[in-house]
């Protein structure tokens, strides 16, 4: 999966290739080869996907991965729409449209039939300052003329001679928009396509767990959900000594044994250690350099660390630590967690718990003894460990 891989940049310098923003194509994108599998299949097969995952599991990664794997087989092309910064209908409409125009350039044939209908809606189309990536901007006086132009943009993916993949990121946006009747009137526009699929991917699972698990919601039952939990210790182990062998570098098995337990195979947290190690320029990496770079990493972020205390009740700072020093909470009622950590009484913990959850400070999940808790942030979570 991994051979060949070395790429240069102009001064003959590596590029690091464990990536913690974006996708770098697959050779340094580690397994998922389950989860790629279901959801390309789900794309030409047309059923929708809800991908369900705790945060920074590299649910984003994943949907890029897939988007290259389809366009590779040219069985579908496909629209990346990250929706976390829109407020209302507008935005998401807006978000789509400039979408769109990002995935069909103008030069392409596609995307000469899309500027034909973008321009009948009169937008203001600019270039993000940092991104340089295209905004669209439909400014109507009327709400229902948002619908009718989302309507539009669906039914021009709908009729295109080629399947079409839509991924809507952070989809649970849409439940803090102002109208009321949102998810009613997507599941209306979304139900009858037929040439276009869906993949609905979010950072609160839980949210988007009730959007489509629950039997009183618009979306219950339309998708496939897919489960992203961690990779397992030895292909991921095997994929970080590949990427450091391919630029010559030694890194010890000890070392890697201790990466996978300490970031707890999340995501993010050991792409970011595998990221800070790389960057180091060190040809021999020892158990003993990998501890000093991981305390390198919490000593960056202590400041950040110590505000967090300021935003939190001292019940609620007090549980942050205690949930940390266990790793995972199964009953944080539970007289022998209480009188370990000394936090007060239970109706206090369970207002806490809430605060914390709702703050996303922590999160539940479940594996196979049940539901627990857990720091959401993995380095923030070992700093406690350490106070």
């Amino acid at each position: 999966m991994y051979d060949g891989f070395r790429i240069f940049t102009l001064m003959n310098e590596p590029i690091n290739p464990f990536s913690l923003s974006s996708y770098a194509g697959p050779e340094t994108f580690c397994d998922r080869e389950t989860e790629t599998k279901r959801m390309v299949t789900n794309a030409v097969n047309g059923v929708n996907t809800t991908l369900l995952s705790t945060r920074r599991m590299g649910k984003t990664g994943l949907i890029y991965h897939v988007f290259h794997q389809l366009r590779k087989s040219r069985k579908a092309e496909c629209v990346y729409a990250d929706i976390f910064a829109t407020r209302d209908l507008r935005g998401l409409t807006n978000q789509l449209a400039g979408a769109i125009m990002k995935s069909f350039p103008e030069h392409k044939t596609l995307g000469k039939k899309f500027m034909i209908l973008l321009k009948a809606l009169r937008p203001v189309i600019s270039f993000n300052a940092l991104s340089g990536e295209p905004e669209v901007s439909l400014d109507f006086a009327q709400p229902k003329q948002f619908e009718q132009s989302l309507a539009g943009l669906l039914e021009f993916l709908e009729n295109q001679p080629i399947r079409i993949v839509v991924a809507f990121d952070e989809f649970q946006q849409i439940q803090t928009y102002p109208e009321t009747n949102i998810e009613a009137l997507l599941r209306t526009l979304i139900q009858p396509l037929k040439n276009v699929q869906f993949i609905f991917s979010g950072s609160n699972e839980h949210m988007l767990a009730e959007m489509f698990g629950s039997a009183k919601r618009p979306f219950f039952s339309s998708t496939q959900p897919v489960h992203l939990d961690a990779i397992a210790a030895d292909k991921y182990s095997a994929f970080i000594q590949k990427l450091f062998g391919d630029s010559k570098r030694k890194i010890h098995p000890d070392a890697v044994e201790f990466i996978v337990y300490w970031t707890r195979l999340h995501t993010y947290y050991t792409q970011a250690v595998c990221n800070r190690l790389y960057s180091t320029g060190a040809k021999d990496i020892t158990l003993e350099f990998v501890r000093q770079q991981c305390n390198g990493l919490l000593k960056d972020q202590e400041g950040v660390f110590v505000q967090y205390r300021n935003l939190l009740t001292a019940v609620q700072w007090n549980l942050l630590r205690a949930i940390a020093g266990e790793d995972k909470v199964y009953q944080p009622s539970a007289g022998a967690f209480i009188s370990k950590y000394q936090i007060g009484a239970p109706a206090n913990i369970q207002r806490g718990i809430e605060a914390l959850m709702n703050k996303e400070m922590i999160f539940r999940t479940r594996d196979e003894r049940g539901e627990y808790y857990r720091v959401s942030d993995c380095f923030l979570a070992r700093w406690l460990e350490g106070q």
